[in-house]
């Protein structure tokens, strides 16, 4: 299941690249998967310092200057499973 977390969060991602404000259910619609998948990302990302959450409740958008999203993925895949 390690597979399933870096797609889940690049997909999520590929949304979020212009830069704008994206609300949480769009994503999740535009995806077709589970609101509370998306929300675990929207979590994930922001808690890595990637995004950030909006002042309305479910938004979210990348945050200017935050961190590369190989680091991002690389926290998620413990060190003994990632490829040297």
């Amino acid at each position: 299941m390690v597979g399933a977390k870096p797609m889940l969060l690049w997909y999520v991602w590929m949304r979020l690249r212009d830069g704008t404000w994206h609300k949480l259910d769009d994503i999740s619609k535009q995806l077709h998967l589970p609101r509370n998948a998306i929300d675990w990302a929207a979590k994930y990302l922001c808690d890595k310092g990637m995004c950030e959450p909006g002042d309305e409740e479910g938004e979210i958008r990348l945050q200017p200057g935050g961190a590369k999203f190989e680091d991002v993925v690389r926290a998620l895949i413990p060190p003994s499973k990632q490829l040297q």
